[in-house]
């Protein structure tokens, strides 16, 4: 369904839309209103987002600038990267210009291994598959041992992790 105001230059989608970015990136959900003045698409319910390399981004509520190329969750969200890793957040943000997705949120990512690490912060860069956080982190293993850090770079092609100052 679609409804159209001319007055104020908005667009409303709903029912199973989807946009597909002039990146190629698509983003589904059940409602879309897109404000062709501010160049934004508000997506809401059930919003999915995949970028080109497969990175996926679950949520309820989202923005999308097309000028910036910078999508926006608002409230829980989860990012399931190319390498399987699952990071659970809120307000997550995916800049596709800069190739980066990052929340000043706190996040948990569980790896492939069931690892868990909690972060204050993170950054990832999608083009390298690194993570990136500064600021107290958390890992606890399958083993149920806890390693706690100031400083996290996560390598998930390579599965390595560098970190600094440890305490285990």
């Amino acid at each position: 369904n679609i409804t159209i105001d001319k007055k104020t230059e908005t667009t409303i989608f709903e029912n199973q839309v989807i946009v597909t970015t002039e990146d190629e990136n698509v983003i589904k959900g059940e409602y879309a209103e897109y404000d062709k003045i501010k160049g934004t698409i508000l997506i809401k319910k059930n919003v999915i987002a995949k970028d080109n390399k497969n990175n996926t981004i679950k949520t309820e509520y989202a923005f999308y600038n097309e000028r910036t190329k910078i999508f926006e969750s608002l409230g829980p969200t989860q990012v399931i990267t190319t390498e399987n890793y699952i990071i659970e957040g809120e307000n997550i943000i995916f800049d596709n210009f800069k190739k980066i997705i990052f929340s000043e949120n706190k996040a948990k990512i569980t790896d492939e291994d069931k690892n868990l690490i909690y972060l204050q912060n993170f950054e990832y860069k999608t083009e390298s598959n690194i993570f990136k956080s500064v600021g107290f982190v958390e890992i606890k293993d399958q083993l149920n041992n806890t390693y706690e850090f100031s400083q996290i770079y996560i390598d998930t092609k390579k599965k390595e992790i560098l970190g600094t100052d440890i305490k285990s």
